[in-house]
């Protein structure tokens, strides 16, 4: 194995190490606020619950239900939601004073399911523990997985579609007939090739569609992917807005399957030269790449139409540079050896500079798109080291930046060498670098597809400003921490130890909470039961920054901790 080959293997390795742990996440839209707030007291009953997410929600698959102590639901009408916005709300009716559970579960503006709830009390909490509220464990890891494998699938034939088109019309044909090789047993050998491939790749890009619809249903929903392809489940998905975009993103899909009969068969099925369904399956193929944009994280930008246009551009762009390449490689590839080696490395010659003017332009675009697509994404520069998302994102920069320098050589060095003396090493040399370029754009576009399981810095950043409201485990139980306003001043902090069982952990009747600034050491806060399993305590945040919450308490005897890690903004 060569030292680059080499080389490009450990940093393969190390992007797999780097990637290992980032797993898809369950929700893109963020809970940033309540009313009432979690674990608060109200003085009176309000009249609805309110939910404000990060981003604008759909409640197709979702609700928004209000418990009583006793397990009985007291939310009242149907959900509503205000256009355009992350809020929704749902009327009560007459709560008395108590404790009252929430449960919500909608889908973010991207597609993906969110789900949650939180307790609050009016009047005075209740004297016995709430009855347990069955929880909702989302669409599960397989499901999450399994629709980043169909998602890479419909990518990668998209692309596929691209860089067909691309190398027939720009690169393959141009360069045959300047070798004087037009009407050769190798262009005929091209065009069988190409025959069999395009009708393959658009194959492989409807069935994934159509099998993309059960995943998103799945996930949407949290069922089972046999209980999600049922006709109910999937006419509530194509109700929503990625069900729309899909039904525009299959119409496209099925239309193309005109200029793909046109192009795959000798003897044409249809009338009309070859440029003219070019084209047309060049108009499909923006279309389609439109739908995939409108379906994304693009929706939830600030600026959605520029987010969007600059998706879909960078997706028509990276058809062309790695679905070229990979058309080059497979089917132009196994052409070139069948031209005696005396010609070979002539068509070679045409074929180098026609395939790297088109992957320059369509690098500089990639370039352009994708930065300015993980600028709208990410809160800030250290999101690519510190968010899951973000190492998604470094991870597929580094493997661009090694197909970059191979695509250098090809541009710079492979030309001379196919014109000196040992030609016929030079292409045997591009044929093995072509294909290690080739990997490595496979297994970016393969993190890119990732990226749409995984949540954006902005979201997180959006999140960091509301109210602090996790939970981690902390042995048998979960421990819920909830800090409002998480503001710069007078805050409360509350502490809720939940059983495996969903019920509030009242044999936990003792907790120690300290708090570490970030400039200085820890201080203890004076915490109070005020509910089973429910503690509460006062603090006050002296600047603004990041913050370390620890949490320890004694269960059957054994000592249980966990930490926290929140940011304190200047002002709520």
């Amino acid at each position: 194995m060569s030292a680059v080959r080499r080389g490009v293997v450990a940093v393969l390795v190390a992007l797999g190490v780097l990637v290992a742990a980032a797993v898809p996440a369950s929700a893109h839209a963020v809970l940033l606020r309540t009313e009432p707030s979690p674990q608060s007291t109200v003085p009176r009953a309000p009249g609805s619950v309110r939910l404000e997410f990060s981003e604008p929600v759909e409640t197709a698959f979702g609700a928004v239900r209000v418990y009583d102590v006793d397990g009985h639901r007291v939310d009242r009408g149907k959900v509503a939601r205000a256009p355009g916005q992350g809020v929704v709300e749902v009327p009560v009716g007459s709560l008395k004073d108590g404790t009252y559970t929430v449960t919500w579960r909608v889908v973010s503006a991207d597609g993906h399911q969110v789900h949650g709830g939180f307790v609050f009390y009016v009047g005075a909490p209740s004297t016995i523990s709430p009855v347990a509220i069955a929880g909702d464990a989302g669409a599960g890891r397989t499901i999450g997985w399994g629709f980043g494998v169909v998602r890479f699938v419909w990518f990668s034939a998209l692309i596929a579609l691209i860089g067909l088109a691309v190398a027939r019309r720009m690169v393959w044909t141009p360069a045959l007939r300047a070798a004087g090789l037009a009407d050769s047993p190798v262009a005929d050998g091209f065009r069988t090739r190409f025959g069999r491939t395009l009708p393959l790749a658009w194959l492989v890009l409807v069935i994934a569609g159509a099998v993309g619809i059960v995943f998103q249903a799945a996930s949407a929903s949290g069922l089972s992917l046999q209980d999600a392809a049922s006709p109910t489940v999937i006419g509530d998905v194509l109700a929503t807005t990625y069900g729309r975009a899909w039904s525009a993103q299959m119409v496209l899909a099925v239309l193309a399957v005109l200029p793909v009969l046109a192009l795959s068969r000798t003897r044409p099925l249809l009338p009309g030269r070859p440029a003219r369904w070019l084209g047309v399956l060049g108009v499909l193929v923006i279309g389609l790449s439109v739908t995939a944009a409108v379906s994304g994280h693009a929706r939830t930008d600030p600026h959605p139409v520029l987010a969007e246009a600059s998706i879909a551009v960078h997706l028509l762009s990276v058809g062309c540079w790695v679905g070229g390449l990979a058309a080059l490689v497979l089917l132009g590839g196994l052409g070139w050896r069948t031209v005696p080696p005396e010609r070979r490395s002539g068509l070679v010659r045409e074929l180098v500079p026609r395939f790297s003017r088109v992957a320059m332009v369509a690098v500089v675009v990639v370039i352009a798109s994708g930065t300015l697509n993980a600028i709208t994404a990410m809160a800030g520069v250290s999101d690519l080291w510190r968010t899951e998302y973000g190492k998604v994102v470094s991870a597929k920069v580094v493997l661009l930046v090694l197909a970059l320098v191979l695509a250098a050589r090809h541009l710079r060095v492979t030309p001379r060498h196919l014109a000196g003396d040992d030609d016929v090493r030079a292409v045997r040399s591009f044929a093995r670098t072509s294909a290690l370029e080739l990997v490595l754009l496979a297994v970016a576009v393969a993190l890119a597809s990732a990226l749409v399981a995984l949540v954006p810095g902005r979201s997180l950043a959006l999140a960091e400003k509301g109210a602090v409201s996790v939970e981690r485990g902390i042995g048998a139980d979960t421990v819920q921490l909830f800090i409002d306003p998480t503001a710069v001043g007078a805050n409360q902090v509350h502490v809720t130890f939940v059983n495996p069982s969903g019920l509030a952990a009242a044999e936990v009747t003792n907790v120690t909470v300290a708090v570490t600034p970030p400039v200085g050491s820890a201080r203890a806060v004076a915490m109070r039961l005020i509910a089973p399993g429910h503690f509460a305590g006062d603090t006050t945040f002296s600047r603004p920054g990041k913050y370390r919450l620890s949490v320890s308490t004694t269960v059957a005897g054994k000592r249980v901790s966990t930490t926290f890690t929140f940011t304190i903004s200047r002002r709520a």
